[in-house]
């Protein structure tokens, strides 16, 4: 880049590049030797765009770069290690909803056999000669590549890989939208599923009987407390109330499986605990027979403009749906699994403001979710299901409003319960990553 006059250095700390109108990070071109290395930098790329938003600066330019095989990690050539590196995209796409001003770039570089200068050569070529495209994919036989979104519809009427002899593990899908599709996808297998969650279900007090409303319950709570002579914090009391609230939707939920035709049952466990997630594993396998069907749904949100996010949160939203994935991947590694059904988000595939670590996470989703395809080949259904917003979950009436507002439609539960199902079913087995229903929130690549 100095020979072609642009004033470039070579730093080891991003916090080394104030004064510099722009910063490439090349972190993820390393040679990852574990899987914890790779999913490392997705951390340490957010926490050089942090340091950008942050700087008093004028940024022009962020750019990152990875070696996942100069497809992205589409075509699931990447090594099942660097694979855990290919959130950075998530980022660069939400970064650039946030940074409108930014020059925004991912680039996806196949080192191969090549040697390090040809792989510099190659991307200091792309950022001084190549075009305006936000993504481009640089194979190591000179081919340039861009992504685009297309439109797929769903080819249904297939026959389901599933049936009442199969036992579908399912992580977070005893509430909310993913114990919706649970439901759903009971009715058309009749399989067994047991769901996993963080909820204690613990039997509530009497005196919550009649309560049905947050507000009733935490009445009927601070009356027993007050009865009982406790002192009771109000964080005391919500969280009471959340956990009576929760056991009574995890409770629905396996009667709803049951009603349908389904069997059901619920473990309490962390799905980021590996040991505790192998030995109810193992409890699964004696009870209920092998495994033969895995969906992940777990996630949490803590939105924040990336120059506002913090260690903690960024850490909370990845590691739930990354290291759940991890611990689930290893869990049934010995397993036959008909089945492999991750829930992914519009966030990863368009970005979106003050979601860089649901982004980011949920694209390293989509790229594994390529691999395990590739690995498995078709004995297995591999999808990555790219959820718009629902009308329900962790869509809240204010962020309900704030996606009218902006055009967005909301995807209607049985709705979006049906779409898995179709997904799942179809014969379009190649089709893995997808985006589903609700509108794209950012600009798509184009």
């Amino acid at each position: 880049m100095q020979a072609d006059g642009v004033d470039a250095s070579l730093v080891n700390d991003v916090h080394e590049a104030a004064g510099f109108a722009g910063v490439i990070f090349l972190g993820g071109l390393a040679d990852f030797k574990t899987t914890d290395q790779a999913l490392d930098v997705n951390r340490r790329a957010f926490e050089a765009a942090r340091s950008l938003a942050c700087s008093e600066s004028e940024t022009q330019l962020f750019v990152t770069v990875s070696d996942l095989g100069g497809h992205f990690g589409l075509d699931g050539s990447a090594s099942t290690v660097t694979m855990w590196s290919s959130g950075l995209t998530g980022l660069t796409r939400t970064a650039s909803l946030e940074w409108p001003a930014c020059d925004i770039r991912a680039i996806d570089i196949e080192r191969g056999t090549q040697d390090a200068w040809s792989v510099a050569d190659a991307i200091a070529t792309e950022l001084i000669a190549g075009g305006a495209e936000p993504e481009v994919g640089l194979t190591a036989d000179g081919t340039r590549r861009v992504l685009i979104t297309a439109e797929a519809p769903v080819q249904t009427g297939g026959r389901l890989p599933l049936g009442p002899s199969d036992v579908v593990v399912v992580s977070g899908g005893a509430r909310g939208v993913t114990a919706t599709t649970m439901i759903e996808l009971a009715g058309a297998s009749g399989a067994t599923f047991v769901l996993l969650g963080r909820s204690v279900l613990a039997d509530e007090p009497a005196s919550c009987a009649g309560a049905t409303t947050d507000a009733e319950v935490k009445k009927a709570l601070l009356s027993d407390s007050l009865a009982a002579g406790e002192k009771i914090d109000p964080k005391e009391l919500s969280w009471r109330a959340q956990g009576v609230l929760a056991a009574r939707e995890v409770r629905a939920t396996i009667a709803s499986i049951a009603n349908v035709g389904g069997k059901a049952r619920y473990i309490a466990v962390d799905i980021t605990d590996q040991p505790a997630v192998a030995a109810a594993f193992e409890s699964i396998r004696a009870q209920e027979g092998p495994i033969t069907g895995v969906v992940h749904g777990a996630g949490v949100l803590a939105d924040k403009l990336i120059a506002e996010q913090s260690d903690e949160a960024f850490h909370k939203v990845f590691t739930t749906k990354v290291k759940g994935l991890q611990v689930l991947l290893d869990a049934t590694a010995a397993d036959q699994l008909k089945v492999l059904c991750l829930f992914s988000s519009v966030a990863a595939h368009s970005g979106n403001r003050g979601q860089a670590a649901y982004a980011i996470a949920n694209e390293v989703l989509n790229k594994v979710a390529s691999t395990e395809r590739a690995r498995r080949g078709s004995s297995c259904v591999v999808k990555a299901l790219g959820w718009g917003p629902w009308d329900g979950g962790m869509v809240t009436p204010a962020l309900k409003a704030h996606f009218e507002e902006m055009g967005v439609s909301l995807i209607g539960l049985d709705e979006g319960a049906k779409a898995l199902v179709d997904e799942i079913a179809s014969s379009q087995v190649g089709e893995v990553e997808l985006v589903l229903g609700g509108g794209l929130l950012g600009t798509p690549p184009q």
